[in-house]
């Protein structure tokens, strides 16, 4: 038990370093994917054909790709503008996660029936003024199961921080193995972290889901059969 707790001491430095990779990337990924959920949903083409093409594209990158390619194809440039390889993943965690929540706010956005918007309109509220005060507030609570659900996700995907020697828990947990060489254990120890971390929200999420009911049965339809094409409103 000594051992473990040795072992847990270790860990625990690269698990605040975990913990700041998830933190940061799942703020910049709320306010980048609500950003392009709106703009998916705006009534100018350009803005809808540009935020499509942006989920489109970063949901068809691999995420171990993403990070390779700014790694080692924007290393030098990223490096002399003094970014970090911390805040490198940070960004590639937000460039690939949002590309998938965007979508799922899409949806919670297209939920939000039609007559929102024209009772809206009939009150003299402009485009942004309706969607900010109408339906925003009515997406918002249903979309909560998803984003805790992305932030499961950035935990789990975190990890592939390692491969590019930020100091998560993944790599402290691999040079631990390689001084000790004990990986079973070791690595069982790190999966009880992991566990620790996730199960906590993920029960958190269960109850969240069965709270909302139905209403999120039509998010989690979109989230796993997206129409990319659909719009909510018409075209200027």
């Amino acid at each position: 038990m000594g051992v473990v707790i040795g072992w847990l001491a270790i860990l625990a430095s690269g698990l605040v370093v975990t913990l700041k990779l998830t933190f940061f990337a799942a703020i910049f990924t709320i306010v980048w994917s609500t950003l392009l959920a709106i703009g998916n949903i705006s009534p100018l083409r350009p803005v809808r054909w540009l935020a499509s093409l942006y989920c489109d594209l970063f949901r068809s990158i691999p995420l171990l790709a993403l990070i390779i390619f700014m790694y080692y194809g924007l290393g030098g440039v990223t490096a002399g503008l003094g970014i970090s390889d911390f805040w490198l993943m940070v960004v590639a965690l937000t460039l690939s996660e949002s590309a998938y929540l965007a979508e799922i706010y899409r949806g919670g956005l297209l939920m939000v029936p039609q007559g929102q918007w024209e009772a809206a309109e009939s009150l003299g509220l402009e485009w942004w003024a309706a969607l900010r005060l109408v339906v925003l507030p009515q997406a918002l609570l249903p979309a909560v199961p998803s984003t805790l659900n992305m932030v499961i996700a950035a935990i789990k995907d975190s990890s592939l921080a390692s491969l590019i020697a930020v100091g998560e828990v993944t790599l402290v947990a691999t040079t631990l193995v390689s001084e000790t060489f004990e990986p079973m254990q070791i690595y069982l120890v790190l999966a009880v972290l992991y566990l620790a971390l996730i199960v906590p929200i993920a029960l958190v999420t269960h109850r969240l889901e069965a709270r909302f009911g139905a209403s999120l049965d039509v998010v989690e339809d979109i989230q796993h059969a997206i129409d990319p094409h659909l719009t909510a409103m018409p075209e200027a």
